[in-house]
């Protein structure tokens, strides 16, 4: 079953951080301080997707795969991937996926459209996630016994 959310707003890139030495650590121990501005909006994502949580009740505690759109009202340069990391921990911190290592599939668009912006987020439960493709793995291979004759 897939679930659909939204959010009104792209969410800044995780490369917003910034590292200072003071008393705030991240998860690894490495000093760091988010800026206001930053962490009002990755708070107000986390808002948004409390919200539509709370109508589905669901918290994905399997691998998934998500479908990531993401509306950009300009062609300003923006890294998906860095966003997508903070969209992970987001996420996470709804309550929608238990953790964003169960994220093992994703596939990431944008789209621009003038004076838009938002993000639309697919979520579903994965099955036989340790079915890999014979033939890629053979090929995988084939090219690690091609590189060793170097």
């Amino acid at each position: 079953m897939r679930h659909t959310y939204f959010l009104s707003f792209v969410p800044p890139s995780k490369a917003n951080r910034v590292k200072i030495n003071s008393r705030v650590f991240s998860k690894s121990g490495k000093r760091y301080i988010v800026p206001k501005d930053v962490s009002l909006k990755i708070n107000k994502a986390i808002w948004e997707l409390g919200l539509q949580f709370e109508k589905n009740k669901k918290t994905f505690k399997n691998p998934v795969k998500v479908n990531i759109t993401f509306i950009l009202p300009n062609k300003r340069r923006r890294d998906l991937d860095n966003i997508m990391k903070t969209l992970g921990d987001c996420l996470v911190y709804a309550n929608i996926i238990e953790d964003d290592n169960l994220i093992y599939v994703q596939n990431l668009q944008k789209f621009i459209v003038k004076g838009e912006e938002g993000v639309i987020i697919e979520i579903e439960e994965l099955e036989n996630i340790n079915n890999i493709d014979k033939q890629k793995l053979t090929s995988l291979k084939k090219y690690k016994e091609n590189l060793n004759g170097i």
